[in-house]
């Protein structure tokens, strides 16, 4: 296994390619400046943002995935606000754990009849404190 994020196992097999690719990870903080008469401004700091993570998947029926199954799961845990760890190999990712606010889809290959074939996913994950 590759890595989980609730329901869905990242994992290759001989059955079976589920992977991501391109994961970026955001950290930031939150600063703000004051303001000084002939002076530069003072820095303050305001506190950690909460931190983000964004990867690509493809879902293609030949590697053993039904894309349009997970395309509802994954549309499922947007919209219900599924809060969820996020691991890589056998470590979490961050020290929190994560809701998805954004999911991108778009359908590459749709056979005859209308079944989908091939899709590509973008998410976007928040922290969730």
């Amino acid at each position: 296994m590759i890595g989980i994020l609730g329901s869905l196992r990242f994992k290759v097999n001989d059955n079976r390619v589920f992977t991501f690719q391109n994961l970026k990870r955001e950290i930031s903080a939150s600063w703000s400046t004051m303001e000084r008469i002939g002076q530069k401004p003072l820095s303050e700091f305001n506190g950690p943002d909460l931190q983000t993570v964004s990867f690509d998947i493809t879902l293609d029926a030949s590697l053993g995935v039904k894309p349009r199954y997970l395309l509802g799961v994954l549309e499922r845990m947007v919209e219900t606000g599924e809060v969820n760890t996020l691991v890589i190999g056998k470590k979490k990712v961050g020290k929190n754990k994560w809701v998805i606010t954004k999911s991108s889809e778009a359908w590459e290959v749709v056979l005859r009849g209308g079944e989908l074939y091939r899709a590509s996913v973008s998410l976007t994950l928040q922290e969730y404190l």
